[in-house]
């Protein structure tokens, strides 16, 4: 028999309200017995009830009490809300009551969305835009994780997957002809070619939207240049705090300083890395400095604040940096004159890095993609592509059949048990 769960589902008290919330088949029963009611007020329609500890008998609070039946709830169960002053003393009691009445159990992490997910209030691709909104820090990643939470994604899969279905169902038509050697069958090939181009060209869009990691972890922003050019003083300007030390000894950064910083309502990961020379005989320095080649390379933005000559890659920002101290003497070849100690130049600096950072991000995507739900795609562009590459039935048929099984992958319909645990352990109690 499925478990009755509870759990508080609003913030730690204290707090003006505390929602404690209530689902399973027992949901209705506890809720009549410690509310001493007779019968059940209407649906969906708030009631000042007085919840009652019915062990002790003692008053525990007044609440408003709203009552969901399955399975047109969130969970898709019977569900109880009550919700109760915000006290931490209210909620303990209650709670401690629910406890004792030994008829529900208190919920795991996440299990009211697993629930939400496993009763087909959900799909997989919306619980992990809950997951993201729920852990959203920027405007940006609210965005991206509200539209995946809504299904905006979900309702382009289904979309996707009903397509599929239609081209096999049409792939079957031509094998019958085929056997039949009715020429109509050759029409119908142009059709599911047509089909096939589509749908391929919406995969590889998708494929170009940003990623949901990247969102989260920030736009890998790199400060490289020669010792002592000022790339910790930057760090500590653009992150508003002295998160690196600063001093004239060259080397004193040995290592990747990481930083997370929000800019223009977009999260970026801010590294200081070592100083660039060709003449160090520190071994410790040297093993710094290949990191710090190695950020480089990787890095979505470079700012590079050493001559404009050696700049390591074409496409970084040049900075002439402590332009208080030394003006360049072809001001030219730099982007920005800067200097983090007067402030000079840095608000065009956050300026042109928000502009950098938009494009890579694509402000103008409805949604991000995770990891999962990029290689699902992947799988269906790749079958897709496989399938428009052959004129053989039989073969754009597997094709199809593959490319059906990344979109259940992608909604949780199949093949998907392994990951579950650790998406809804993301959650809170209570969610």
């Amino acid at each position: 028999m499925i478990d009755t769960i509870f759990a508080l589902s609003s913030g730690r008290p204290p707090a003006g309200i505390a929602i404690i919330r209530i689902s399973g088949p027992q949901a209705f029963d506890i809720h009549t017995r410690f509310c001493r009611l007779n019968a059940l007020p209407e649906v969906r329609r708030a009631t000042l009830v007085s919840v009652v500890d019915p062990v002790s008998g003692h008053l525990l609070d007044r609440a408003l009490a709203l009552i969901f039946a399955g399975p047109h709830s969130v969970t898709g169960e019977d569900m109880v809300e009550w919700h109760c002053h915000g006290g931490h003393a209210v909620v303990q009691a209650v709670l401690h009551a629910l406890r004792n009445d030994s008829v529900a159990r208190d919920a795991d992490a996440g299990e009211f969305t697993r629930r939400a997910f496993e009763n087909g209030r959900i799909d997989l691709n919306e619980a992990e835009g809950l997951a993201d909104l729920l852990a959203a820090e920027t405007e940006t990643q609210r965005r991206a994780a509200l539209a995946m939470a809504d299904g905006h994604f979900s309702r382009r899969v289904e979309g996707w997957r009903s397509a599929l279905l239609e081209l096999s169902a049409q792939v079957e038509a031509v094998l019958d002809f085929s056997d039949e050697d009715d020429v109509a069958g050759e029409g119908m090939q142009d059709v599911i070619a047509s089909g096939l181009a589509v749908l391929a060209q919406e995969a590889r869009a998708h494929l170009a939207l940003p990623s949901a990691e990247r969102l989260r972890d920030g736009i890998r922003t790199v400060i490289a240049g020669p010792p002592n050019a000022g790339k910790s003083t930057l760090l500590n300007a653009l992150a508003g705090r002295e998160a690196a030390i600063v001093s004239d000894i060259a080397g004193t950064t040995r290592d990747r300083i990481e930083v997370p910083v929000s800019m223009g309502g977009i999260s970026f990961l801010l590294t200081d890395t070592a100083g660039l020379r060709d003449d160090s005989t520190d071994s410790i320095e040297a093993i710094g400095m290949d990191r710090a080649r190695s950020a480089v390379e990787q890095a979505d933005i470079v700012l590079w604040l050493g001559p404009s000559q050696k700049c390591p890659r074409i496409d970084a920002v040049r900075i002439a940096a402590q332009c208080d101290r030394q003006r360049p003497e072809r001001e030219e070849d730099y982007d920005l004159l800067l200097s983090a100690v007067t402030g000079e130049g840095m608000a065009g600096l956050v300026d042109r890095l928000v502009v950098m950072a938009q494009d890579i991000v694509q402000p103008e995507a409805e949604y991000a993609l995770h990891q999962r739900q990029r290689d699902a795609v992947r799988v269906l562009r790749e079958a897709l592509d496989a399938a428009l590459a052959t004129a053989d039935a039989l073969l754009i048929a597997e094709n199809l059949r593959i490319a059906r099984g990344a979109m259940d992958r992608l909604t949780g319909r199949a093949g998907v048990e392994d990951m579950l645990d650790s998406l809804f352990g993301r959650f809170c109690i209570g969610k």
